[in-house]
């Protein structure tokens, strides 16, 4: 049995996939097999999945969906259905990232010694085609966070899936909900109930490729209003624990009223006036915008820029006004060409 088992999902990335295959040959750590999942892909995906396998041998496992499932959570949940995710630890990859050689041996390690069952590390966002690099996100962390933690710590680990080694018996019969954006948040959120440490490296080691074609480069109001639903039933759940409810409120806050209200902001196919207004309704319905400790400015402010930018718009919110801040930050990214993700 491998120590890691590396899910990679791929749909049309006949481009950039060669390169994320070529960072698995280049792992200083090489105790890993590796399961592709080809989501019915029209190019020639299937091809380049398949000359690797040929060149790797029997660790590498070729899966093909019987139809385009059309989500990357769909697709992951197929390989953890398959049977084939065998080792001590899981990482999940699209088909167009990029990772440095010692990705694996770093967070492997960092897992190892301090008997974690996540291990993250810091990540950069790149622009595809420029290679300019937009952000840095996850440094700054503990290098080890004992759970349940004592502060608001998790709400700012990023959601994603792909920046982390997880103990695949803390996954057990855990599935990726079925929508398309927040659904790697949600998944992780439910770890972390059941988590008792997670370790943080304090390096970039992976690279993620902003590109227009992306799956949450076309947000539907449809899936928002999904992953609010999601949001919704995580602080149902921890309404007895007041650390934990703590928690889910700013994380539900930073995700739905800030990142949600971006990609609606992003999406032309999406009337953001009123997805506003409705993400608004939601928070005030969850009660969220007023009494929450972490939402507090002396809490926030323990965050920098970053926590003075989410009390703002918890403010822009309440007062009607969170389509101003949309406007004058994305009007920031165009003159300074960066983009913070919260």
């Amino acid at each position: 049995m491998p120590e890691i088992t590396v899910v990679i999902t791929a749909y049309n990335l006949e481009r950039f996939l060669p390169v994320c295959l070529d960072g698995l040959r280049a792992q200083t750590f090489q105790d890993f097999d590796v399961v592709i999942v080809n989501d019915c892909s029209t190019d020639r995906t299937a091809e380049i999945a398949a000359g690797f396998a040929a060149q790797e041998g029997e660790r590498v496992h070729l899966l093909s969906t019987p139809q385009n499932l059309g989500r990357p959570g769909r697709a992951r949940n197929f390989a953890l259905d398959s049977g084939l995710v065998t080792g001590k630890y899981v990482i999940f990859l699209d088909g167009d990232d990029e990772t440095e050689p010692t990705f694996f041996e770093k967070l492997y390690n960092a897992a190892q010694q301090n008997d974690a069952q996540i291990a993250l590390c810091a990540y950069d966002r790149f622009e595809d085609g420029t290679g300019h690099v937009l952000c840095e996100e996850m440094h700054g962390f503990p290098a080890v966070i004992d759970l349940p933690a004592a502060d608001d710590v998790l709400a700012f680990l990023n959601g994603s899936l792909w920046n982390k080694l997880i103990r695949t018996e803390l996954i057990g019969d855990t599935r990726i909900p079925d929508f398309s954006a927040g659904e790697d948040l949600s998944f992780s959120a439910a770890l972390y109930m059941r988590c008792s440490r997670i370790v943080c490296v304090d390096e970039v080691l992976f690279h993620y490729r902003v590109r227009p074609g992306s799956v949450i480069a076309g947000t539907s109001a449809e899936t928002i209003r999904a992953f609010a639903h999601a949001c919704a039933a995580l602080l149902n759940s921890c309404k007895d624990d007041s650390a934990m409810y703590e928690t889910v409120a700013l994380t539900t806050f930073i995700h739905i009223g800030i990142s949600m209200a971006m990609r609606a902001w992003d999406n032309p196919d999406v009337p953001t006036r009123d997805m506003l207004r409705e993400i608004r309704t939601f928070l005030r319905d969850q009660s969220i915008l007023r009494g929450r400790r972490y939402l507090r400015l002396s809490s926030l402010l323990r965050h920098g820029v970053r926590g003075m930018a989410i009390w703002v718009c918890k403010w822009c919110t309440r007062l009607h006004c969170m389509n101003m801040f949309l406007g004058a930050y994305n009007f920031f990214k165009r003159i300074f060409h960066i983009d913070v993700k919260f």
